[in-house]
């Protein structure tokens, strides 16, 4: 179980946790080395036994730490655990005449409560009891200075230390079950409030924008294009004759031509384009990032290619439309933009159907840049 990106957090941990073994190492030659100021065991002798012999085997030990996390991903987590009982167990075993050093053991088990997984925490459990074990029986000095009772005081601090790490663990996993449940609810209210905006924004039989979106998105495209921030086009778009058609073929063929229309419009207009149904069998496109040209381009390949598909539902007939198509000029405001491309569609139905006509503000532009 685990939470997105949360392997490549535990492997930044992992780097944390190792830097630390490393600062645990610095602090151990400095202490030895400010230990060597004080000491009374000669200088050359403490050197060789306490400064040169465990920064040695520690710097070892830490070297094949990292080239293990690098070269042996999957077990990060046990190259670390494994390098704290090799370094704690070093460090008590130098040192055996220290008694609290023994409580270094324990380092491990709190590496492991990092990871949140009990067989980690059983390893390193097991590491630190048989390192106990190992410094009693290969280090004379430990087991003569410290009694039955102080043994068996340290198991049980072991035992008692494990049982709290397993506590902790325990917690730590119950918790993150609660996350995990939690972003999982979140994830799927996400999706379907995506899902409910989509189906409020789209019409159901044509799969494009509805007219609701089609305001909401057009007010903000207006507030851009004032602000000079796009070009803007409308082109208003009519199925010629379409009542005829619902009344000869039924109105199941008239959502069919309407279906493969709209199919048509979206096939033909690019990602930064909005088509949206405006409502009964008029559509409405919104050029965004196109030149007028372009606009009229797109627009006429759209009615030349409607009017040359086929449509079984109406056995082999096809349907034409009529377009008015405006450019918005800054300043000229959202309604004035749809009238005159509404201006221009009506102009287009009463000259004889299946063409495109441009908006008279636009044309009246045109010549006046002549």
């Amino acid at each position: 179980m685990s939470l997105p990106l949360f392997s490549i957090r535990q492997e930044r941990w992992n780097r944390l946790l190792l830097q630390g073994c490393w600062v645990v190492f610095l602090l151990s030659v400095a202490l030895e080395l400010l230990f060597l100021q004080v000491t009374q065991v000669p200088h050359a002798e403490f050197i060789r036994l306490y400064i040169i012999r465990p920064t040695v085997i520690m710097g070892i030990v830490l070297l094949a730490a990292e080239v293990g996390i690098r070269y042996l991903p999957r077990h990060h987590d046990y190259i670390l655990i494994t390098t704290a009982a090799f370094m704690t167990g070093t460090i008590t075993f130098i040192h055996s005449s220290l008694e609290y050093l023994l409580f270094l053991l324990f380092f491990p088990i709190l590496i492991s409560i990092f990871y949140f997984q009990y067989k980690k925490l059983l390893y390193a459990v097991l590491l630190t009891g048989i390192s106990f074990v190992v410094l009693f029986v290969c280090n004379t000095a430990i087991s003569e200075n410290i009694s039955v009772t102080g043994t068996l005081t340290m198991a049980v601090i072991l035992l008692v230390f494990s049982g709290i790490g397993f506590g902790i663990l325990a917690r730590g996993r119950e918790i993150l079950t609660h996350l995990h449940s939690s972003y999982e609810s979140n994830q799927e209210l996400l999706v379907r409030t995506i899902l409910m905006d989509k189906l409020a924004k789209t019409d159901a039989l044509t799969d494009t924008y509805n007219h609701m979106a089609y305001h909401e998105y057009k007010d903000n495209l207006v507030t851009q294009a004032d602000n000079g921030g796009l070009q803007l086009h409308l082109a208003i778009m009519d199925i010629d004759n379409f009542k005829k058609v619902n009344d000869t073929f039924g109105h199941k063929a008239g959502d069919a031509v309407l279906q493969k229309v709209a199919s048509i419009a979206k096939s033909q207009t690019g990602g930064n384009d909005f088509v949206a149904r405006y409502g009964g069998e008029e559509f409405v496109i919104l050029f965004t990032e196109k030149s007028f040209q372009e606009a009229y381009d797109t627009v006429e390949s759209i009615r030349m290619k409607i009017a040359a598909a086929t449509h079984e539902a109406l056995n082999g007939c096809n349907v034409t439309v009529s377009v008015g198509l405006n450019a918005y000029e800054p300043g000229m405001g959202k309604e004035e933009l749809f009238k005159l491309a509404d201006a221009a569609l009506y102009e287009a139905k009463l000259s004889g159907k299946n063409r495109t006509v441009i908006a008279k503000a636009k044309q009246t532009a045109e010549h006046a840049r002549a």
